[in-house]
């Protein structure tokens, strides 16, 4: 097999010429057999797809012009539809058949690439038809609401046939989708499961290169109205869980047994994975997964989103998706898993409420807050979505209260400092108030450090316990940002000021809830007592921070009668004698102020963020090579 040919040496390719011409070739032409039994090394990396794609750009030009004569494409769906038959496919002895259908999808995955990028959706559909055009265009006046979007005047929509399951495209949908719900997966199917999968993912893609909204491509429509979200849902769940790796590929074909010097040319020049840890079948399926479960979020469907609705509605094997979303605890949740947890908590009940009451839960949040933790490396929607889920998680007392009972030994990928045991809730502080200084003081994204302030807040009542670096970080916290907001008087401040109020208000939550259970944070504040003069005054902070004044003003009261531990450097006879007073602490006498409570609430219209970033997931998860310059989605 060596590297790849010359961009002039696969146009010239007879049978790619002959399927691309202008002449028809039969169902039953003995070529289809030729054409059909081929060995190759499908592309292995994006790279690879892109080198392949530009070297058949001038067959699928010849191919889009002549099939409308010929129906040379539609022929080769119509022989994959009559060879594929499941029960045979997973018969050791049927070795050329599998390789006939893997092929014909592969070929078909190409010139479907070609039409998606370079036609509009209803040239891509009625290439599978014969020469009528079943499929048609009207137009539609519309407008939108708020006035975006309404100088665009009239709109296409396409016309469907009410006889849609009799058309080649939904046969053709249908058959991929029987083969990802149906066919098992060993050595011999996987390369016929990763095929399908690609050319779903084709199709779904589509959406990337036009400006109609999701709702009305005809693709759309049939996977949300005309095939059953629960089949294919429940199968590319357990296809993402599974993470089958498949057969060894490297240094050879994936397809065994047949040499065809007409078919060698496509052997491409990378035979390695760029990362062998990954499953390109598991990739894929979570990646068609994701990208059906993020578009047509507003009705129509008649009901909404089946494939929303089948992850709402999931109950079984909760357990074993649990285990597999915290099966690598010693790394970052990827971003993948993070959407997908996002969408399980956000809108399934039943798999929060099994979390929740989980008690291994750091099996899944440290990953979380490692993913929120690696703030200049992760990327910025996955940091996102991490503290969305963290959020969503806060809003429950329950697990406010339960992290803090949770001991974590030596947490080593955090770096600021060595702390050999704190508490799973003492680290999500550390981790949120790290990450809410970096944005405000360097990314400024006003949606970052809201997220990190509204989980704090929601955990502010049950604080308990914390750790003493845990205290001197939140205080930290507020010097910083107490000595920004002063230094810059002129400047438009109204992000810090904002978070220094939370930040206040969650020290304040805290002492008026947990003070007894605080020994560490009530030491911190009197240590650290001269950073809240400068904003004692300030007609925004004076209220809250008077209550935390009260508090220092109290304990530093008794302090002072114990000449002795005034100046001590004894930490533990001083805590100690805090814990005692906090007994005699008066608690009633503070100012009362509203519970902090924030809930997370999802978008109107999620799509316009959820739609472009599960593409740039599926760029980054699949080996296709998206012409991002072509992209109409924003």
């Amino acid at each position: 097999m060596g590297a790849g040919p010359s961009h002039g040496e696969l146009a010239d390719n007879d049978c790619l010429l002959r399927l691309a011409g202008e002449l028809e070739i039969t169902i039953d032409d003995p070529f289809w057999d030729t054409f059909l039994t081929f060995s190759l090394n499908p592309p292995i990396s994006s790279q690879d797809d892109k080198m392949l794609t530009d070297r058949l750009k001038s067959i699928c030009d010849s191919l889009v012009i002549n099939n409308r004569n010929t129906s040379n494409f539609k022929t080769l769906i119509r022989l994959l539809l009559q060879k594929t038959n499941i029960q045979q496919l997973e018969m050791n002895e049927n070795n050329i058949l599998r390789f006939q259908i893997f092929n014909g999808l592969f070929i078909a995955r190409y010139f479907l690439k070609y039409l998606v990028q370079n036609t509009k959706e209803i040239e891509l559909i009625n290439q599978f038809e014969l020469q009528t055009d079943l499929f048609v265009e009207t137009s539609k006046n519309y407008f939108l609401i708020d006035g975006i979007e309404v100088a665009l005047g009239d709109r296409k929509e396409y016309a469907v046939p009410d006889d849609i399951n009799e058309t080649t495209s939904f046969k053709f949908i249908s058959l991929l989708v029987k083969i990802v719900s149906e066919l098992k997966v060993n050595d011999f199917t996987y390369s016929i499961h990763v095929e399908s999968l690609n050319c779903i993912l084709i199709f779904l893609s589509t959406q990337m290169y036009t400006i109609q909204p999701s709702s009305s491509l005809i693709i759309y429509k049939i996977f949300m109205e005309n095939i059953d979200p629960i089949i294919l849902s429940k199968a590319l769940l357990q296809k993402y869980i599974e993470q089958n790796k498949g057969p060894d590929i490297s240094g050879g074909s994936i397809i065994f047994g047949l040499a065809s010097n007409i078919w060698n040319i496509l052997t491409l020049s990378s035979n390695n994975p760029t990362n062998t840890n990954q499953s390109p079948l598991s990739s894929l399926s979570i990646s068609v997964l994701l990208v059906l479960v993020n578009h047509c979020t507003s009705p129509p469907p008649p009901k909404g989103n089946p494939y929303r609705s089948c992850i709402s509605s999931l109950s079984e094997n909760l357990i074993t998706l649990y285990k597999f979303l915290g099966d690598n605890p010693d790394a970052p949740l990827s971003e993948e898993k993070t959407l997908l947890l996002y969408h399980l908590i956000h809108c399934n009940n039943n798999f929060k409420s099994f979390l929740l009451a989980r008690t291994d839960i750091e099996v899944i949040l440290i990953p979380l807050l490692r993913t929120i933790y690696n703030t200049q490396t992760s990327r910025f929607q996955h940091m996102y979505m991490a503290l969305i889920v963290l959020l969503i998680l806060t809003e429950d007392q329950l697990f406010n209260k339960t992290v803090h009972s949770i001991i974590l030994k030596s947490i080593t990928w955090y770096q600021e400092r060595m702390v050999s045991e704190i508490s799973l809730g003492g680290l999500i502080i550390l981790v949120t108030t790290r990450t809410a200084q970096f944005n405000l003081l360097k990314m400024r994204d006003k949606y970052l450090h809201i997220n990190c302030f509204a989980a704090l807040a929601n955990m502010s009542s049950q604080f308990n316990q914390l750790h003493p670096y845990v205290c001197q970080r939140m205080i930290s916290l507020y010097e910083v940002l107490s000595k920004t907001f002063l230094r810059c008087p002129n400047q438009d401040m109204s992000a810090i000021e904002e978070a220094l109020r939370i930040v206040l208000e969650v020290i304040n939550s805290c002492l008026c809830n947990q003070l007894i259970h605080n020994p560490n944070l009530v030491y911190a504040l009197l240590y650290q007592r001269k950073v809240f003069e400068p904003l004692k005054s300030h007609e925004a902070f004076h209220d809250v921070i008077q209550n935390i004044d009260m508090v220092i003003t109290f304990f530093s009261a008794k302090l002072e009668k114990e000449e002795e531990l005034l100046n001590s450097s004894d930490v533990t006879s001083v805590l100690a004698r805090v814990q005692h007073w906090s007994l005699q602490w008066p608690r009633d006498l503070m100012k009362k102020f509203p519970d902090l409570k924030f809930k997370y609430v999802e978008e109107e219209k999620p799509e316009e963020f959820f739609s472009p970033y599960v593409w740039s997931l599926v760029n980054i998860l699949s080996n296709i090579s998206f012409e991002s310059t072509l992209y109409k989605l924003s």
